[in-house]
């Protein structure tokens, strides 16, 4: 039947080869490992993250830990138990290490409650939006909405991307004095 119709053949194998391809797609996103902290209990305040020191030069930054510099930001690929870790490092003009950020991707309800949950573990929950500051978030009023943790040290953030399309997570690690400014400005 197909030796006649050499074109219902052709199409047949396309869209043959297609599912094959959807399904390699499908196990490789779900080979793709979503981060999740762990749960040890952190002395606070805290001094590093990832092995880094909050109180790191942009030297060291380059030198010890191998990162990439952008002007006041770097990029760091670190290892910490066995895995690796993107984050970026930024510095304030006087050459000040004031935050450590790691960019999660797009926002995911399960991920994001995960991740809640064992920072509260962790670290200790300090503040959770209200309601008000939920309701605006999802009237795309406010841009972003935060849990803070660690006294400020620790923030999970869920914030809208630069065209308002998508929702991102970033969790900021601060140096003490720094972490505790940001939370009182989350806060008010």
């Amino acid at each position: 039947m197909f030796a006649r119709f050499p074109s219902v053949k052709i199409l047949t194998l396309c869209a043959l080869a297609t599912l094959l391809c959807a399904c390699g797609k499908n196990e490789e996103q779900a080979k793709t490992e979503v981060w999740l902290p762990d749960t040890k209990v952190v002395k606070l305040p805290m001094e590093d993250y990832a092995t880094i020191p909050f109180n790191t030069t942009r030297e060291d930054a380059k030198d010890k830990f191998g990162c990439t510099a952008y002007e006041l930001s770097f990029s760091c690929k670190i290892k910490t138990d066995g895995k690796e870790e993107s984050i970026w490092l930024i510095y304030n003009e006087a050459g000040r290490l004031v935050l450590m950020k790691k960019e999660l991707g797009y926002y995911n309800k399960n991920v994001a409650d995960t991740i809640i949950e064992r920072f509260t573990i962790k670290y200790g929950l300090d503040y959770t939006p209200s309601d008000g500051q939920e309701s605006a978030f999802a009237a795309g009023i406010r841009k972003s909405k935060t849990y803070i943790f660690a006294g400020g040290q620790v923030a999970f953030q869920i914030g809208r991307s630069l065209n308002n399309r998508n929702e991102l997570m970033l969790i900021y690690y601060f140096p003490e004095d720094v972490g505790s400014t940001f939370a009182k400005s989350v806060m008010n």
